[in-house]
């Protein structure tokens, strides 16, 4: 319509009334007190008595349409509370069904798991937990023929989509495997607010992660909570594959002991002998000698060290079971217990500071009924208060944290154990043993010795226990 009033073929827009010509009375305003004037065209809203032809609008028009403007927004803000509370409740109110689900045919609120797609979803975790990149493996699947998930939806549903753009987007790119890799509903839970609005009817963008309405367990999950964890660590990390397409599998990993920065993989071109590549501080490599050192390892010798290591707890755990859970829990014990204790006398401090904070809240309450106060008064020093009541609330649960991993350390060191053990005749690290036994590695800057021999320090963190020392 506005194109054909700049080619001056249109002089009157007529419509039913003014809620039918804009809910936006800014917008409203600036066509029907500025644009339609200076084009000529005369604008006629039946419903609610308008014309320009009559003259001046006067009061009346403004007012109508910030009335409807508010209607609109009072119809969407309800509209929004009813979404979050069936959100909360885990319904799913997606268009369409996450890539490996389909809508229950009871209940289209409910997924239920689609076993053809399921079957790549899951696929896709376990290429990915192996360190597999998002690009090899949308390779892959182009490669073998598969549909991409908007492919699949179209042949399982040919007459969803009118547009025939989605008709012809049949490659898989880069973001369809992320979208599935980040996506809880693969854990079994239904996330709801991912993406919001600013405003009515606005430009939709991402929501913070801390918005998000997460309902968990309520259908069956394709991926596990232990599998789900690795692949977002490996994704944190945004390790990058090497030039011969393979990941690398200590991205995440490594990192200096000295300075705590991560070491930097790199391989150095040899025409002689091939170079499995090394690692270096980043720290170092970034801002030279002053600040760190080179903490130089290569690929080869960290194979060799973590590899032994995997294998001599992995051997001690099958002959000694006992002996080394019984180990691992009087660590973990005595770790924790530690911390409870540094933070047992700030925990008691903070529960005394809250309970005092507590009776001054009431008073203020009392002296604001009664008037001895201003509510901007009340409002300025109750917000301090419950500031200093949140923080304080943290130090409680710091200390709670503490009393759980004491509880928690027997549970720990039966998980690791059993865990261990399946590891014995492991003979060949990769991406997947390494980020489900692995929770970090430092390694210390070689020394050279008195008898000119040199010696590098490596420590190896496992997952749930830590530090472990074996006895030799």
């Amino acid at each position: 319509m506005i194109e054909a009033i700049e080619r001056g073929e249109i002089n009157t827009v007529v419509c039913k009334d003014l809620s039918r010509f804009a809910r936006n009375y800014f917008e409203a305003g600036v066509y029907l007190h500025k644009y339609f004037i200076e084009k000529g065209v005369r604008f006629i809203a039946i419903g609610d008595h308008v014309d320009s032809a009559n003259g001046n609008y006067g009061l009346n028009v403004p007012i109508l349409n910030i009335m409807n403007y508010e209607y609109a927004q009072n119809i969407s803000e309800k509209t929004r509370d009813a979404k979050k509370a069936r959100a909360k409740h885990g319904m799913f109110l997606g268009s369409k069904a996450p890539y490996g689900y389909i809508r229950d045919p009871q209940e289209r609120h409910h997924l239920l798991v689609d076993e053809e797609a399921a079957g790549i979803v899951r696929r896709i975790f376990a290429m990915a937990e192996d360190g597999t990149g998002y690009n090899k493996i949308a390779k892959t699947m182009q490669n073998e023929g598969i549909l991409n998930p908007i492919s699949y939806f179209i042949e399982k549903n040919p007459d969803y989509f009118t547009n025939g753009y989605y008709l012809r987007e049949s490659r898989w790119h880069v973001t369809s495997v992320k979208a599935i890799l980040t996506n809880p509903v693969y854990l079994g839970h239904t996330v709801n607010g991912r993406r919001t609005s600013k405003t009515m009817k606005g430009k939709s963008e991402k929501a913070p992660e801390e918005n998000w309405i997460v309902a968990e367990n309520t259908h069956e999950a394709l991926t596990t909570p232990a599998q789900w964890e690795n692949v977002q660590k490996q994704i944190a990390v945004r390790s990058r594959a090497c030039k011969d397409g393979e990941p690398q599998m200590f991205a995440g990993l490594l990192y200096c002991a000295d300075c705590g920065s991560a070491l930097s993989y790199s391989r150095a071109p040899r025409k002689t002998v091939p170079d499995s590549g090394q690692f270096k501080c980043w720290y170092y490599m970034r801002y030279g000698k002053e600040y760190c050192s080179t903490h130089y390892i290569s690929e080869k010798q960290i194979k060799v060290v973590v590899l032994d290591a995997i294998r001599r707890n992995a051997q001690y755990a099958r002959l000694y079971h006992n002996r080394y859970e019984k180990m691992l829990t009087a660590a973990l014990a005595e770790s924790a217990q530690g911390k409870l204790k540094d933070r047992k006398k700030e925990a008691e401090k903070a529960h005394k500071r809250i309970e005092t904070l507590d009776g001054i809240i009431r008073k203020l309450l009392e002296q604001n009924a009664a008037g001895a106060i201003t509510d901007e008064r009340f409002a300025t020093l109750a917000a301090g208060y419950d500031q200093e009541q949140r923080e304080l609330k943290a130090v409680l649960d710091e200390y709670e944290a503490a009393a759980r991993e004491v509880d928690e350390a027997v549970v720990k060191a039966e998980q690791f154990t059993s865990l261990i053990e399946k590891y014995t005749d492991l003979q060949e690290l990769d991406a997947h043993v390494l980020h489900t036994l692995i929770e970090r590695i430092e390694v210390s800057q070689r020394e050279t010795q008195p008898d000119g021999s040199k010696t590098q320090k490596v420590t190896i963190y496992f997952k749930y226990v830590g530090y472990v020392h074996i006895p030799m």
